[in-house]
């Protein structure tokens, strides 16, 4: 046994057990693919701890190291790939990149001699990920051109060892190539200076560069002896990196629910609040006018007791995004209770309001479809116009409350008379002579 990879050996044991624990608290999949992929390099060290300096396991144990170490190359390059958006994607990109890798690296340890396997994989490597590239990835003009000659130059290179006879040499080029990808995959994915992704591209390009270097020391320095720790310094960087990558994600997601509704992903009403404050402030500066309308679902409790939560959760959604596409971008629509919307919206006058209100009207126009059912509700919708109807935030609201429940009581009344299973919209406007404070 080789105890100097024992120390490597334990702290990626850690590793895994840390990511294997942040994965169960966050099961996503790409966070799933970070753990395949290290539990992958745990099983490279344990292949390195137990390898036998000669005998009949030498060469399987030294496959399922060199194959090890490969897979999780490709494991990280899926887990970052903008492809790889689906399991059945995932996996055809696995076999694309994981099957011709295995095969010419296994070819290598078994001493396969015939050129002609070795260029028959190379051309499925770069075939396979070139076909699932052009038919999914999005159309980007220098991300493309950045896949095809990095392809084509990985491949020209395992063509020209092959050539030579130094087809072993293709392991090389193969896991510097993946890391290396894998590092610009990484940082196309996030886009972000932070500390957590620089660390990670950082530590994927120099893991990707540990490959080459070696073999150039050990060619041209041969008494040049480079403890193993500190070839495995990237890997380490690699894990703290993606550690942080996770911890930044977490804290821009708790503050994104800080003033958004996780169902619907509209404004909460905190951030409504500070939305109306401002549009208050800039229609003073301006003297001009802001509408405030407040839109309450009728009988939506009935969809939830008839259809079930997860049916009224996905109706809600639906109706976020329909009346997301009745206003303009510098206006704010916030889901300010369970089933209560608001709108803040900049107008010239009354009549522009009146607009706006018959446009949010017609969102429910048509049947909610969910999973086959059709959903139906009523909408409410009452209006307060500043400074008409209040010169503050709480004014304007309680006024656009007290005009949505004149609308709702208009609905129950209408309920007798209107024929049944049919969408009701309803909206009322408080004239300034009817304001109420």
């Amino acid at each position: 046994m080789n105890f100097n990879v024992l120390p490597n050996l334990v702290a990626l044991s850690i590793l895994v057990a840390v990511f294997w624990a942040i994965s169960r608290k966050a099961t996503t999949e790409r966070l799933h693919l970070w753990l395949a992929g290290w539990i992958l390099v745990l099983l490279h060290f344990a292949a390195q701890f137990v390898l036998p300096p000669a005998g009949p396991w030498e060469r399987f144990i030294l496959a399922i190291s060199y194959d090890s170490l490969a897979l999780a190359g490709a494991a990280f390059l899926i887990s970052v790939s903008e492809i790889a958006t689906t399991l059945q994607r995932q996996l055809l990109l696995a076999g694309a990149i994981g099957i011709p890798t295995v095969a010419f690296i296994n070819g290598t340890v078994w001493d396969i001699a015939s050129p002609a396997y070795y260029y028959g994989w190379i051309a499925a490597g770069v075939i396979a990920p070139l076909v699932l590239f052009g038919k999914f990835a999005r159309r980007r003009l220098l991300w493309t051109i950045f896949v095809v000659l990095t392809t084509s130059a990985a491949a020209a290179t395992m063509i020209w060892v092959v050539a030579r006879g130094n087809s072993d040499l293709g392991l090389i080029v193969i896991l510097t190539s993946l890391y290396f990808v894998v590092g610009v995959l990484y940082w196309d994915r996030y886009r972000r200076g932070t500390a957590g992704v620089l660390t990670s591209v950082i530590g994927f390009g120099l893991w990707g560069a540990v490959f080459p270097l070696g073999l150039l020391l050990e060619l041209r320095a041969p008494s040049v002896k480079v403890e193993s720790e500190v070839w495995n310094i990237p890997k380490y960087l690699v894990a703290v990196g993606m550690i942080l990558t996770l911890l930044e994600d977490q804290i821009e997601k708790s503050k994104y629910l800080a003033y958004h509704d996780e169902l619907t992903g509209l404004p909460n009403r905190r951030l409504l609040d500070d939305r109306l404050e401002q549009a208050l402030a800039q229609a003073n500066r301006n003297r001009s006018k802001v509408a405030v309308l407040q839109l309450d679902l009728d009988r939506f409790k009935e969809v939830n007791d008839t259809f079930g939560h997860p049916v009224g959760d996905a109706a809600l959604q639906q109706i976020a995004a329909r009346l997301a596409t009745r206003i303009r971008a510098c206006d704010t629509v916030a889901r300010s209770g369970g089933d209560e919307f608001t709108v803040v919206s900049h107008v010239a006058d009354a009549r522009e309001a009146g607009i706006l209100m018959s446009g949010l009207e017609t969102v429910l126009s048509t049947p909610i479809l969910v999973g086959g059912n059709q959903v139906r509700t009523g909408l409410s919708i009452g209006l307060a116009l500043f400074p008409d109807q209040g010169s503050d935030p709480d004014q304007l609201h309680a006024t656009a409350d007290q005009a949505m429940y004149m609308a709702k009581r208009a609905t129950r009344g209408a309920a007798l008379t209107r024929p049944p299973r049919t969408n009701a919209v309803h909206g009322a406007y408080l004239p300034a002579e009817q304001e109420s404070h």
